[in-house]
């Protein structure tokens, strides 16, 4: 239809065959998308002019790409013709006839650097911000001026959204929760009559622009504000004022005069950007006017100390390498103080960016910049509409916008390029093969700390980003890493959803599949095979009918405990036993449900692993150090739900269910998870139980992966029935029509 409608509109001065190439431009912009640990955001893009206002209009498809703005000769003959801005302006003033067109093109590049710009890309009107606009268009870096990458536009876009955004989510559960209302797209949002965010966490691949884009946006900011201040951090000092030299000063010192305000000082400033002198012109918004004092702001940088800027306030703050802080500086210790300084009352005036790759777990400030993550869940708001730590994050992987790997048209080639790409970029494979193939070659020559380091500097998904060291756990490595980069980009993965009662509590449990949902879940049962129990006469209470497919582990927390900058969490898994056949595994074990989720109320969790339990109508054996599900099983009249141990040397059973997680349980859970590894995870799809057994050192480690925890009180639950396996088969037509006969209906 659009297609129709712009031949009839525009075939008079634009040959049809090209106006059929155009397409619709995009509603909205996602981020943070195809990422398990990570929900996608929605930002709705600006409506389009009409297409022939739109540049590029009337180019074949082919032919429309980025081109910036070239100064025009009079402005270039002025710059080198005054020293000063005020002499530049006052000749421009005097002879406005003469430079008509020159100020008809300043104001154009004012109205772009405050309004954003709209383009054709290869047939496409394509919106960029203003930010990005004036960073491509002018800010010069390390190379020259910056090409446009479809990275940079969600990064620009995204800052901006976050700058300007007041809303929050008008439906939330009483944890905070983002709720959905009638629309199933996107959620209904309402306006909380003031900004909701100080900024944005970035963890990002290596050199990938990141602080020249913070900069610019700094420039901007602190340049279009009277009295405004502008800070850098990082993970030292001279570290900030590299970033000041590099980053800021340098690309302002190559600005058009049109985008200099009157400064301080000389074109070479060692530690402060300042625009206060007296002055008679300055330019705002495109447009002149006279000022004796100039706009009074500056840029600085700081030391790495949390209280470098204590009791300042900021119109923006660039926090720098904040993943790679050593020597006691903790950045979530330094966002605390620095968030102050971003508002007036409950106003908030600041932004904030936090740019990082991301450094060593234990000793280079990985771990507090990933609570700092953590604490910046965009669907989980305080009763003000502002995360936990008022920030938001944003990541990108490492194969969208990967040097080497963007066409013509600033599009990344993610995947098989076609042969225009190929030709272009001079690769038949595209940025994740080119990736992937990087880390083989870590792998292949068993250089696992090599490896972790390449995966943490460019990582393809969010949780790479804090990838750890090698440990010296025992397990065997290289299967681990070889199936974890076999199921990173698999189809075949756990779906993700929740499990619900269907119509009444403690009746029929169903699976519900759910973007937001806290169950990964790799094996659905049919309506025959769920929800099998069957009740005990003798012990009066619910058993489970398919103890003999499978068994649950738990580990549940201390509430209100937590552990350094980590809150723990509760957590569960599913595994399906192995199968015995002529005493050869027929089947091997493997999970196919897991859940790792905090939340503040300890019956919740509770609840949701009985849920698990029944859909599966498996035993549970879970950690009893907190005695919460031992007690919330039994008290709800499933006490028959709860593996108990068999000793068959003894032929006793344990006396409590599941076990406390004593040094001999560690080592026996190791023990575990190391015969499992080595014999049985060419069959595993669950991700983020191979990730978290990559990443613990030892048994004294415990206490920080949760799912680990839980996944291996799930195969100690298997070990205790393994030698009844057989007769139970035996027995297991009967024990099925019994409980088809008696399960809940």
């Amino acid at each position: 239809m659009k297609t129709l409608y712009l031949i009839k509109k525009y075939s008079d001065k634009v040959p049809a065959k090209i106006l059929a190439e155009y397409k619709e431009p995009d509603k909205y912009l996602w981020v943070n998308t195809d990422d398990k640990d990570l929900i996608p955001i929605r930002i709705t893009l600006p409506d389009p002019p009409e297409y022939h206002l739109i540049d590029g209009f009337g180019l074949p498809a082919k032919e429309q790409y980025w081109r910036p703005p070239k100064l025009p000769r009079k402005l270039k003959e002025l710059q080198k013709k005054y020293e000063t801005i005020d002499e530049m302006w006052d000749e421009i003033e005097k002879n406005k006839d003469v430079y008509e067109e020159e100020i008809k093109f300043i104001k154009k590049q004012w109205y772009h650097r405050l309004n954003g710009y709209w383009f054709f890309i290869n047939g496409k009107p394509t919106y960029i911000d203003g930010w990005h606009y004036f960073y491509c268009a002018w800010w010069h870096i390390d190379v020259g001026l910056p090409q446009y990458r479809d990275r940079d536009r969600k990064f620009f876009i995204f800052a901006r959204y976050i700058y300007n955004e007041t809303k929050t989510f008008k439906y939330t559960d009483e944890f905070g929760n983002a709720i959905k209302g009638d629309d199933d797209e996107w959620y209904e949002m309402i306006d909380t009559g003031g900004r909701v965010f100080y900024g944005f966490n970035y963890p990002k691949h290596r050199r990938e622009g990141a602080t020249y884009k913070a900069e610019c946006i700094n420039y901007d900011i602190i340049t279009t504000n009277i009295g405004a201040w502008g800070g850098i951090q990082s993970q030292d000092e001279a570290q900030a004022r590299k970033c000041f030299m590099k980053h800021l000063v340098s690309p302002w010192r190559k600005l058009p005069f049109f985008f200099k305000p009157n400064y301080e000082g000389s074109t070479a400033p060692k530690s402060e950007l300042s625009f206060s002198p007296p002055s008679k012109r300055l330019s705002s918004k495109g447009s002149l006017f006279a000022s004796e004092y100039g706009l009074e702001s500056m840029i600085n940088f700081e030391d790495s100390k949390p209280t470098a800027y204590d009791g300042d306030k900021l119109y923006f703050h660039h926090d720098d390498e904040v993943g790679k802080l050593t020597e006691g500086v903790s950045c979530w210790d330094r966002h605390l103080i620095v968030k102050e300084c971003l508002v007036m009352g409950s106003e908030i005036i600041g932004f904030t960016i936090k740019t990082s790759t991301v450094g060593e777990m234990e000793k280079g400030g990985g771990r507090a910049f990933k609570h700092q993550c953590e604490m910046s869940n965009f669907f989980q708001r305080t009763p003000n509409g502002q995360t936990r730590s008022g920030l938001a994050t944003l990541f990108i992987p490492a194969y969208e916008g990967l040097q080497g790997f963007i066409d013509k048209y600033g599009q990344s080639v993610i995947d098989t390029p076609t042969k225009e790409q190929a030709e272009f970029i001079g690769r038949n494979i595209g940025a994740k093969q080119y990736l992937l193939n990087r880390r083989k070659g870590y792998l292949d020559a068993g250089d696992f700390d090599g490896l972790a380091e390449e995966i943490r500097l460019y990582p393809m998904k969010f949780t790479e980003c804090f990838r750890t060291a090698t440990k010296s756990s025992g397990f065997n490595m290289a299967k681990l890493e070889s199936r974890i980069d076999e199921l990173r980009f698999s189809r075949n993965l756990p779906v993700r959803g929740d499990f619900l009662w269907k119509n009444e509590r403690y009746g029929e449990v169903i699976f519900v599949p759910n973007k937001n949902g806290k169950f990964f879940v790799s094996q659905q049962l049919g309506p025959d095979e769920a929800n099998r129990r069957y009740w005990d006469e003798t012990t009066e209470t619910w058993m489970p009918g398919n103890a003999s497919w499978g068994v649950a582990g738990a580990d549940p927390f201390k509430f209100n405990k937590t552990e350094g900058y980590r809150k723990s969490k509760g957590a569960g898994a599913v595994i399906r036993k192995a199968r015995l056949k002529n005493a050869d595994f027929s089947m091997k074990r493997k999970f196919v449900c897991t859940y790792e989720n905090r939340t503040y109320d300890k019956h919740e969790y509770a609840d949701d692993m009985l849920r698990m339990c029944l859909y599966y109508g498996v035993p549970m054996f879970p950690e009893i150090n907190v005695d919460l599900i031992w007690d919330y099983f039994e008290t709800n009249g499933y006490g028959g739900f709860l593996l108990y141990k068999y000793d068959p040397k003894t032929g006793q059973i344990s006396k409590t269910p599941g076990a406390n997680t004593s040094e001999k349980i560690k080592q026996d859970i190791f023990t575990e998870f190391m015969n499992f590894i080595e014999n049985e995870i060419d069959e595993e799809t669950h991700i983020e139980i191979l990730e978290q057994c990559r990443d613990i050192s030892g048994p004294e480690e415990m206490k920080f992966f949760d799912l680990f925890t839980a996944a291996g009180y799930a195969l100690l639950g298997t070990l205790s029935l393994y030698n009844e396996i057989i007769e139970i088969e035996q027995e297991e037509l009967d024990l099925g029509n019994f409980v088809k006969k008696r399960k809940y209906n």
